[in-house]
C-alpha cells in the first residue's frame, strides 16, 4: 500500500516565501512487485522513503529513511515508485527541486491475518452500531489500508466522518488532513482548520502543531504569533517533534517567547533525538555559533544523511576549510554537489562561482554559468567580483 506522507504548502513566518511540496500522481503508479525471495521468506513491513523530484517532475534521487527490515522489499518499493509521475515542488510559483516523503506497506495476507482482521471487523461493527467513535475510526482504517478488505474510499470517508462527528481526536485530525492535502477530498483550508481546531481542543498533538503553523503563517486565520506559540508549546510538551522544532526556532529568534540559544538548543535536541533532521541541522548551527565545531560536525552529519541540503552545504565548507574534519576538497565537492542538486540556492551559487573561477576544482565556465543562473532564479544571485568565502 502506497501512502503519501503529509507534506503541506507553507508560508514562512515573514510571508516572503510560499512553497509547495512535490506531489505524486497516484494514477500513474504501478504496484511494486513483491520479490519472490521475500515472498518465500514471508517478509513484510513498512518502508519510509524520500524522493528528490526535479523541476520537470522526474525522480533524481531516492533515500530509505526507515527500512521495512528487508533490503529486498526496500529496493522493490523504491524501484516501483520511481515509475510514478510527480508534480514538482514550487517556490513562489516557480518549479524547483524538492524532496517528497512516502511510505509503502508490505503486508502478507496470511490465513492468520485474515482470520484476525475479520474477527476485529466483527467486533468493531458491533461497537460502531452502538455509536462508539473509536470503533468507527478503526472500521474506516480497514477500508483505507487495503488489508483483507478492498480499498473503498466512500466507506472510508463515511466512517471517518461519523467518528469525527463523535469527537474522536484521531478521526478529527485525519479529516482535517484530508481537507488540507486535497488528495482524497477537495482541498478546503477552512474545513481543514475547523477539524484541526476540534482535534487540538481534544488534545491531539499533531493537530495542535498544525494550528500553530496556521497561526504563524496566517493561513485561513489572521496571523497571530502568540497563538502560534501557545499551540506549539502544547504540542511540544506532548513530544510532537515538529512542534519541538518550532519552539526551538521561536526561542532562537526571540519571536513572542524569550530569545534564548540555550532554550532553543533544548527544544532542537528533543526534536533531533526524535528523528527530526531539520532540528539536527539547526542544533548544529547553534553549536557552530558557540565555536563547538566537533558537536556541529556531528549534527550536520546526522542531517546530511537525511539529505538536508543546508547541512550538506555546511559540511562541504567544513571539509574545504578543515574545520572539525580532515581537510578534503573531494569531500567538500561531494557534499556541495549534493546540496546544489537538491535545490539549495546558496550551494548552487557557491558551486557556480567555484566552477567559474576554478576554485578547488577544474574551471568550467559553462557549467558555472548554469549553476549561477539556477541560483539567480531562486533568489540567490551572484554579484560582479564575488569571492567564495567557504563559510559553513
Amino acid at each position: 500500500m502506497l501512502i503519501l506522507l503529509p507534506l503541506f504548502a507553507f508560508i514562512t513566518a515573514d510571508a516572503a516565501e510560499v512553497r509547495t511540496a512535490a506531489l505524486v500522481n497516484f494514477n500513474t503508479c504501478a504496484k511494486p512487485e513483491w520479490p519472490k525471495e521475500a515472498l518465500r521468506e514471508e517478509e513484510s513491513g513498512t518502508v519510509h522513503m524520500k524522493f528528490l523530484i526535479d523541476e520537470e517532475g522526474k525522480v533524481l534521487d531516492s533515500l530509505v529513511q526507515t527500512s521495512s527490515g528487508s533490503s529486498l522489499l526496500d529496493d522493490a518499493a523504491i524501484n516501483g515508485i520511481r515509475s510514478c509521475a510527480f508534480t514538482p515542488a514550487t517556490l513562489n510559483g516557480v518549479a524547483v527541486r524538492g524532496w517528497q516523503k512516502m511510505q509503502y506497506v508490505w503486508s502478507l495476507e496470511t490465513d492468520e491475518l485474515v482470520r484476525k482482521t475479520k474477527e476485529e471487523a466483527v467486533k468493531y461493527r458491533a461497537a460502531a452500531i452502538e455509536g462508539d467513535a473509536a470503533a468507527l475510526y478503526q472500521l474506516a482504517q480497514l477500508f483505507r489500508n487495503r488489508i483483507v478488505f478492498p480499498f473503498d474510499n466512500e466507506k472510508y470517508m463515511q466512517l471517518l466522518r461519523m467518528s469525527a462527528d463523535r469527537s474522536h481526536p484521531e478521526a478529527e485530525y485525519e479529516l482535517g488532513a484530508n481537507y488540507n492535502s486535497g488528495v482524497i477530498l477537495g482541498k478546503d483550508p477552512s474545513q481543514a482548520l475547523a477539524w484541526y481546531q476540534r482535534a487540538a481542543d481534544h488534545g491531539h498533538p499533531s493537530a495542535q502543531y498544525r494550528l500553530g503553523d496556521y497561526y504563524e503563517s496566517g493561513t485561513s486565520v489572521r496571523q497571530d504569533l502568540a497563538q502560534a506559540a501557545s499551540w506549539y508549546r502544547l504540542a511540544a510538551e506532548q513530544g510532537e517533534p515538529a512542534a519541538e522544532l518550532a519552539m526551538g526556532r521561536l526561542h532562537e529568534t526571540g519571536q513572542v517567547v524569550e530569545r534564548s540559544a540555550e532554550q532553543a538548543g533544548v527544544w532542537y535536541r528533543k526534536a533531533a533525538d526524535a528523528g527530526n533532521t531539520e532540528a539536527a541541522y539547526r542544533l548544529a548551527r547553534l553549536y557552530l555559533q558557540a565555536n563547538d565545531t566537533s558537536h556541529a560536525v556531528l549534527w550536520f552529519t546526522v542531517a546530511a544523511k537525511d539529505r538536508v541540503g543546508q547541512a550538506e552545504a555546511a559540511l562541504a565548507n567544513l571539509y574545504f576549510t578543515g574545520a572539525g574534519v580532515p581537510q578534503s576538497d573531494e569531500q567538500g565537492l561531494k557534499y556541495l554537489y549534493r546540496a546544489a542538486n537538491a535545490g539549495d540556492a546558496p550551494a548552487m551559487r557557491q558551486l557556480g562561482l567555484m566552477l567559474s573561477q576554478g576554485l578547488r576544482t577544474a574551471a568550467d565556465t559553462q557549467q558555472g554559468k548554469l549553476w549561477l543562473d539556477k541560483a539567480e532564479r531562486l533568489g540567490s544571485p551572484a554579484q560582479p567580483g564575488d569571492i567564495v568565502r567557504f563559510q559553513p
